[in-house]
């Protein structure tokens, strides 16, 4: 046998286990890491996914309680009075699931109202999950505005987008 067509055995091979260890593993449990974004900032992050592979967002309530919901399901609705007051909702955009890949996208809204003015905060964010083989790459986008103003004068701010971008590690 010649050495190239050993070569090229050996490469299809590894590409097969490869590509089993990947379908093997799955997006359940925490897994920790880093982000960074280009302006050079980091970020350390824990996702949690349920049994089923889908994240799960963790939130805590004005009465101290912390609660879990798995993001799995398209205009899937979460709201909440945050500690502080308002009010905080989510609501899911998209859930897209292939071979060891998730991307979820949502949309988020706060809204208070103090002393005649209102403070309101918008984001859009995607979440993208793959499996690779150094662990589970994520990638995050937001897009981010704000408002803040009484009944005559509302101050908004421009549309703010960050990308940040990572491979997290499953914990034990």
């Amino acid at each position: 046998m010649n050495s190239k067509r050993l070569v090229g055995m050996a490469v299809m091979v590894m590409g097969l286990v490869l590509s089993d260890a990947i379908e093997a593993a799955d997006l359940t449990g925490a897994w920790k890491g880093l982000l960074s974004s280009a302006d050079g900032s980091q970020a350390e992050v824990q996702i949690d996914f349920s049994p089923q592979g889908f994240p799960l967002y963790s939130y805590t309530n004005n009465k101290g309680l912390t609660r879990q919901v798995e993001l799995s399901q398209v205009g899937q609705t979460v709201e909440y009075v945050p500690p502080g007051g308002g009010v905080q909702r989510m609501v899911v955009e998209r859930v897209e699931q292939g071979p060891g890949r998730l991307s979820v996208g949502i949309v988020g809204s706060f809204e208070r109202a103090s002393q005649g003015y209102l403070d309101q905060r918008q984001e859009a964010a995607l979440f993208e999950y793959a499996l690779v083989p150094g662990g589970l790459k994520m990638r995050v986008t937001t897009s981010s505005t704000s408002h803040f103003g009484d009944k005559d004068l509302l101050v908004g701010g421009d549309p703010d987008a960050v990308v940040a971008e990572g491979v997290l590690q499953k914990l034990r």
